[in-house]
């Protein structure tokens, strides 16, 4: 009979989701809370109890599992959006199942005891051992990701409808991979605008509205700083298709050559 110690599977489930939450908030630009991501992680922890559970078919086992996903996406990302709430989930169950595999591709090659039950996992592991797993795993994920958006191609023109307080700009969007600006604080990725553009939503003295950050940022130019913002909402309207997409990301005063907004083609698939 193979042991299986609570503390252990528990703490290491909580670290596991925690990290697995994380990339989701990547992969789909949403956005994540601090609190919010360590209820979603607490409580995914606690799903892994099923491992205890007679055994399941197959079937039924996945099945749980991307039931539990779909109500942990619920639970720290929102419901309010389905899509939104459909794209988290199936990122979620993906990713759980991508770090499942290189965890375990990891523990066959340093000879650590796995147990799986019920499409669940448990890795007889010190932390320090989970913790360098996970930075593989984390590593890995990020480079299929990096050369995913690489191969993106992003045809098309496109409207960026950028709404803040009572102003609305109207911005003809370029969908560019070379800007990978994203905010350390929330990990939303960043819409270069000129700040000409913007008008009456920037004050006329050329300074920041209330609630703007410096973000430092390097072009080919040299390194600066980028006043950001988030707007209370940002449409990207694709005017080849006319199929519109309300993104979360944050809004980037500073000066463009193109006179378009700059943004990664990556959130048109958030």
């Amino acid at each position: 009979m193979q042991t299986i110690y609570l503390d252990v599977l528990l703490v290491c489930q909580l670290y596991v989701h925690y990290i697995l939450l994380r990339i989701t908030a990547g992969m789909t630009h949403s956005r994540l809370r601090t609190g919010r991501c360590l209820l979603g992680a607490a409580c995914g922890s606690l799903s892994t109890l099923m491992i205890f559970l007679p055994p399941l078919p197959t079937v039924l086992s996945v099945l749980c599992k991307l039931l539990c996903a779909v109500l942990l996406c619920a639970l720290t990302f929102g419901w309010h959006d389905p899509r939104r709430l459909l794209w988290n989930s199936i990122s979620l169950f993906g990713s759980s199942f991508a770090l499942a595999g290189i965890l375990l591709a990891l523990s066959l090659c340093s000879g650590i005891r796995v147990v799986e039950a019920n499409a669940c996992w448990y890795l007889d592991v010190s932390l320090l051992h989970l913790v360098l797993f996970t930075i593989v795993a984390y590593l890995l994920l990020r480079t299929v990701q990096h050369l995913r958006d690489r191969s993106h191609a992003a045809e098309g023109g496109y409207r960026i409808c950028i709404r803040y307080r009572s102003c609305t700009a109207q911005l003809e969007g370029l969908a560019d991979t070379g800007n990978v600006l994203t905010d350390f604080f929330t990990g939303c990725p960043v819409i270069v605008c000129d700040r000409a553009l913007l008008g009456a939503m920037l004050p006329a003295d050329d300074t920041c509205p209330q609630g703007c950050r410096l973000l430092p940022y390097t072009t080919v130019s040299g390194s600066s700083l980028l006043p950001v913002f988030r707007p209370d909402e940002v449409v990207i309207r694709s005017e080849r298709d006319g199929r519109t997409r309300c993104v979360d990301a944050l809004i980037g005063a500073g000066t463009s050559p193109t006179q378009k907004a700059i943004f990664h083609p990556r959130l048109l698939e958030s």
